[in-house]
């Protein structure tokens, strides 16, 4: 969380600054694309993934964040009357938070679905007749004894071994599929952005015009 964090509180203020020079739909098309494409980035990870391949894109991310969080509230709130911008400030931030809650839980929902398909799917190639399955257990198995378990609970702890190797492989398979799920869905918003209204000085050419 940290790395996201330091991106969007770096960004934030710049972003604040650009608002009133650059027209922000420039500004949410950049954002949607950063986030789209960290996410992608994310979606190649693996179980051999270190703290920097996880920093960088979390990093880029929180920057995205940020370019689109401002300028979707300029966007929103551009056409408000001043007399009406205390009931659409908070209808905004009421929608939005109502809008992260339902998206955790479909996430949520999806990545716990997708973990027990997957860990189905992949347990469907292991069984005790099979010769990699023999193999792998038997060198589980020996490791336990030579850490001083005796034959039965190494054999019993071997299987739950193998269990969590499982599950380990079907969470990493689930939350990669997840994060490119998400990239697409990001990138696939920037066309909605064109159908927004320029809001009014929102760049130099607007207000000159």
């Amino acid at each position: 969380m940290v790395p996201r964090g330091i991106g969007s509180m770096v960004m934030m203020p710049l972003v604040g600054v650009l608002t009133g020079f650059v027209d922000p739909r420039r500004l949410l098309i950049i954002g949607l694309a950063v986030g789209g494409g960290t996410l992608v980035w994310m979606g190649q990870l693996n179980l051999e993934a270190g703290y920097w391949d996880v920093f960088w894109p979390q990093l880029l991310q929180g920057a995205g964040l940020a370019l689109l969080f401002v300028p979707l509230t300029t966007v929103s709130m551009a056409t408000i009357s001043q007399e009406r911008m205390g009931y659409a400030t908070s209808l905004f931030n009421l929608m939005r938070n109502i809008g992260g809650s339902v998206g955790i839980a479909i996430t949520a929902t999806i990545l716990q679905r997708q973990r027990q398909v997957t860990g189905t799917r992949l347990g469907e190639h292991i069984s005790l007749y099979d010769a990699v399955t023999q193999s792998t257990l038997s060198q589980i198995t020996s490791g336990l004894i030579a850490a001083g378990a005796d034959t039965v609970t190494a054999s019993e702890r071997a299987l739950l071994v193998l269990r969590g190797m499982l599950l380990r492989e079907a969470s990493m398979v689930s939350f990669v599929m997840l994060f490119r799920l998400l990239g697409v869905m990001f990138l696939l918003l920037v066309p909605l952005v064109f159908i927004m209204r320029r809001p009014k000085g929102a760049s130099g050419s607007t207000a000159a015009h």
